[in-house]
């Protein structure tokens, strides 16, 4: 998985360079933090508390003074899944770049689960599936008396959909298309029965990083 991870990263910043012009100030954000919130149980019917790993990584350009838009990458780890939310960015900061700013921001991305793997058999499929990533965040910017970076902190609301299907085939010998993004059918073509659980993750983000 690591490796995935890594060389995923690896070319959406690649993708990010040959993007963006080079006119304009550019700068990179990586954060980690985690995520807390609620999940119900259901074979339980009880809610319990969890605390998740989250990593995101914006590259953006200045387009007004003080604001940036870009491209965001992340990594949300939940109890029964692990995310890749891709999206559009937007940064914005109050004051001077030489001083403690506050700043606000903005994702909105698409939850991939390139992570997760989809199970196969002549018989049945099992896979996951995600959806629209939101989350609108507050922080603070601390540069660094030396250098042209800073330290970041930031609190923020993240909502993230997740669902797992598990479906019979209608013949061994041909196994149905699994949508590359949404199943939208209630019974795809090829499928003689199909279940899927949803979960909504409302969750509160906080995330301490790198500015340069």
């Amino acid at each position: 998985m690591k490796n995935q991870i890594l060389f995923f990263i690896a070319l959406f910043f690649c993708g990010l360079q040959a993007s963006l012009a080079q006119t304009k100030p550019r700068f990179t954000q990586v954060e980690v933090g985690f995520l807390t919130g609620k999940t119900k149980n259901i074979w339980e019917d009880k809610t319990e508390s969890r605390v998740n790993f989250s990593f995101s990584a914006f590259h953006g350009k200045k387009v007004f003074r003080n604001q940036a838009l870009g491209l965001f990458l992340g990594l949300d780890h939940y109890p029964s899944v692990t995310l890749l939310p891709v999206g559009l960015g937007w940064r914005g900061f109050l004051g001077k770049s030489s001083k403690p700013q506050f700043f606000g921001s903005l994702d909105l991305g698409y939850g991939s689960t390139l992570l997760e793997k989809v199970e196969r058999t002549d018989w049945s499929s099992t896979w996951h599936e995600s959806g629209l990533m939101l989350r609108p965040a507050v922080g603070i910017k601390l540069p660094a008396k030396k250098g042209k970076w800073a330290l970041t902190a930031s609190i923020g609301y993240k909502r993230q959909p997740s669902y797992f299907y598990e479906g019979s085939h209608s013949q061994s010998e041909n196994k149905p298309k699994i949508p590359l993004f949404r199943t939208k059918a209630t019974l795809p073509a090829g499928f003689s029965y199909l279940s899927s659980t949803s979960i909504l993750y409302h969750s509160l983000n906080f995330q301490v990083g790198i500015l340069f």
